[in-house]
């Protein structure tokens, strides 16, 4: 009588095991608009200084736009460079025209108070509002600065087109902590960057849920 083969029980375990399923990213496959303000033809925004260095708000929103962007990529998303035009309703239209689900515009706030520092966030209309509650707590609590809110201003980009969209003050460049953080280790845009990636894993992470979807809602 011929040898039999005995395959051991445990490693026929093994064999039947399922092969684990790739964790899919809830960005992945998302296109997230993002606008640094006061780019391009439009002014440069506010102007810090550290020990009289100049830092200008347009520079610490790109830096801000250009980590957001590396993330959401990394992630099999594309963050989305909004061109640098001047008027805002024109910068919302070519976010709409590369079909974004959604549009964060960053900016950074300015006073003659150097002292003076907060975060605050501006929406419109109530998909806004939603997709603001996701990106703006995460940003108070990466900061610890005093938090101001989400104001229903109807201000800047979030007036224009149907992108649920939020215009980010994270902090305020014209504090001299502020710019000579900028001019060295940047933690505060590290964090922010951070944040805001956070904020949008959490809110696709509930669109996926079922929890909505693209489009404003008046």
């Amino acid at each position: 009588m011929k040898n039999l083969i005995v395959i051991p029980a445990l490693i026929l375990s093994f064999i039947a095991l399922p092969a684990f399923a790739e964790t899919t990213s809830p960005l992945a496959g998302k296109v997230v608009a993002l606008d640094a303000g006061h780019g391009g033809t439009d002014g440069g925004g506010a102007t810090g200084y550290c020990a009289g260095v100049p830092v200008a708000e347009a520079d610490v929103n790109s830096a801000v736009r250009a980590l957001v962007k590396a993330k959401i990529d990394a992630d099999g998303g594309l963050g989305y460079e909004v061109a640098q035009l001047s008027s805002r309703s024109d910068r919302v239209a070519d976010a709409e025209g590369a079909n974004s689900d959604v549009l964060i515009s960053i900016h950074h706030n300015g006073s003659t108070n150097t002292s003076a520092n907060y975060t605050q966030s501006f929406v419109t209309q109530k998909n806004d509002k939603v997709f603001a509650s996701y990106i703006h707590p995460k940003i108070v609590s990466a900061l610890g600065l005093t938090d101001k809110g989400i104001k229903n201003d109807g201000y800047g980009m979030t007036v224009y087109g149907s992108l649920p969209g939020v215009l980010t003050e994270s902090f305020f460049i014209t504090n001299e902590n502020e710019a000579c953080d900028f001019l060295g280790a940047r933690a505060h845009v590290q964090a922010e960057a951070q944040a805001m990636y956070d904020g949008l894993v959490a809110y696709f992470s509930r669109t996926q849920s079922g929890g909505g979807g693209k489009g404003r809602n008046n």
